[in-house]
């Protein structure tokens, strides 16, 4: 009908227009009389047809019937809700954090997300996989039936009941990836074998992604009987599974591989007596590949882009499988005595590195070690060994103040070293906090453009207990756009979680 209104513009717009019937046909006769310029009305007149076919909309009959209802959820938050306006933002506008730190205080209140936040919700967990977790304990059962009508969403589609206990053989045959990390963990910490042979029977019809995961899990007890398994995978056909077998196997000093990583270090690693009775030690890396590297999880040929040599290259990939242990029951030195004692060979770089990818929460005396040593290998990936530490000692190789911090560079390991759910101390917290006033009183957030994130995600960490502290900041006349979005940024999600922990009226 639009096509015949062009042809008659291009004809005379004096001749009577189209006659439509119904409301839209007197709604443009009406606009087209208004007036007595025959031009403007029948512009007028397009006009409003245009609308209404922008308006319109065609409704294709459905192949299918209509899916059945979501399932009534119970608990679910109100819209007048004390938190239902703060979760709003959190949701469109928080940062993972924050998203996070919602979740878990709407799980201690066995709720659930309201409604119409719902969309937004999900649309956070597709923006964040950490998030999705938490996330999926919140969304209820019509979190997960709106999931099936948007792709975007799938990671929350099916799965279990909200609320599902971890050892319900549901969370195996019917979750996801992360509810079947929760099963296997319960039942690892049950009954070992279990799992074992549980893992063992599916294996193979598992993607890569999720066998790497739940291999993950044998590292929970594990012992001597997890062997056969583990050396299983070493065939696997992912690489990155294949590493996480040689590394758990590593820990196993019986085992044949722990064995075989053993004989080619010691290889590597030799020692010998000065005419003083001194011992000394010296590293040589292999002067060429063992054909049997290739069923332990090593690679011979060096890649492309790999910064090491082809000899330390091999090297770091024995010193990234073998237990830190061996090195100190190897060598009779500590792990302070180690790292200074690599740095005066020719091997340090790939020492250093596999030593650092070795390094786990267990590895206390290491990871501190590393820590205090100035190398730059260290200091770049200080965030992640300061992951591997409890938070409270953590704390005792940051600067003491916000404004050492900041002077440091310090402050975006800090909160990268922070997990979801992790928060400071109580007493730092009150100290960084109250620090912030400073802060915003000098030039920092004006020059210092990576200041004002990082800002942002200390706001996140810092302990609930420690937020009643803070007060509105005194604000400067001269604050540019930037700096005033940042600290009302600040300042609003510090309000936000002080509410989230706040007693319920």
């Amino acid at each position: 009908m639009i096509a015949a209104w062009l042809n008659q513009a291009l004809v005379g717009v004096d001749r009577a227009p189209p006659v439509l019937g119904g409301e839209i046909g007197d709604l443009l006769a009406r606009v087209g009389a208004q007036g007595d310029d025959p031009a403007l009305g029948f512009s007028r007149a397009m006009g409003a047809l245009a609308a209404c076919h922008l308006a319109a909309l065609t409704l294709a009959v459905p192949d299918a019937p209509p899916p059945e209802p979501a399932q009534a959820d119970a608990n679910v938050l109100a819209a007048d809700h004390a938190w239902s306006a703060l979760l709003a933002w959190v949701f469109a506008e928080g940062t993972q954090r924050l998203q996070h730190e919602a979740c878990l205080r709407i799980a201690t209140l066995h709720a659930v997300v309201p409604v119409s936040l719902l969309p937004a919700a999900l649309d956070a967990g597709r923006r964040s996989t950490a998030l999705r977790p938490a996330l999926q304990s919140v969304i209820g059962h019509r979190g997960r039936w709106l999931a099936q009508f948007n792709d975007d969403w799938r990671f929350a589609k099916g799965g279990t009941a909200t609320v599902v206990a971890a050892d319900d053989p549901k969370m195996w045959s019917e979750g996801g990836t992360v509810q079947r990390i929760d099963y296997l963990r319960a039942l690892r910490a049950r009954d070992p074998g279990a799992a074992r042979e549980l893992l063992k029977a599916q294996l193979g019809e598992m993607p890569a992604k999720e066998r790497i995961e739940l291999v993950g899990v044998v590292a929970q007890h594990l012992g001597p009987d997890d062997e056969a398994l583990l050396e299983l995978l070493l065939k696997d056909r992912s690489r990155d599974v294949r590493d996480a077998a040689a590394r758990l196997l590593a820990l196993l000093p019986s085992s044949a591989h722990a064995r075989r990583l053993a004989g080619w270090l010691a290889a590597a690693v030799t020692s010998k007596r000065s005419f003083l009775l001194k011992t000394t030690w010296s590293c040589d890396a292999p002067q060429a590949a063992d054909p049997a590297w290739a069923t332990a999880a090593i690679d011979a040929a060096r890649p492309q882009h790999e910064a090491l040599g082809e000899r330390a290259w091999w090297l770091y990939q024995l010193t990234r499988q073998s237990a830190l242990s061996w090195w100190k029951t190897h060598t009779g030195m500590n792990a302070t005595d180690l790292i200074a004692w690599a740095a005066k060979t020719d091997w340090k770089d790939a020492l250093y590195r596999g030593w650092r990818e070795r390094a786990g929460a267990a590895d206390r005396d290491w990871i501190e070690a590393m820590l205090c040593a100035p190398d730059p290998e260290f200091r770049r990936h200080a965030s992640s060994l300061l992951a591997l530490l409890p938070v409270s000692e953590r704390e005792k190789y940051w600067p003491r103040s916000l404004a050492d911090f900041v002077k440091s560079g310090a402050l975006g390991d800090a909160t990268a070293s922070c997990a979801l759910g992790e928060t400071l101390s109580t007493e730092f917290s009150r100290t960084l906090l109250l620090d912030v006033h400073a802060l915003i009183a000098g030039d920092h957030l004006r020059n210092d453009y990576n200041l004002r994130p990082q800002l942002l995600e200390l706001a996140t960490i810092l302990h609930p207990a420690s937020l009643v502290a803070w007060h509105a900041a005194a604000r400067r006349d001269d604050e540019t756009p930037a700096m005033s979005e940042c600290i009302h940024t600040f300042e609003r999600i510090i309000a936000i979680r002080h509410s989230l922990h706040a007693p319920l009226p």
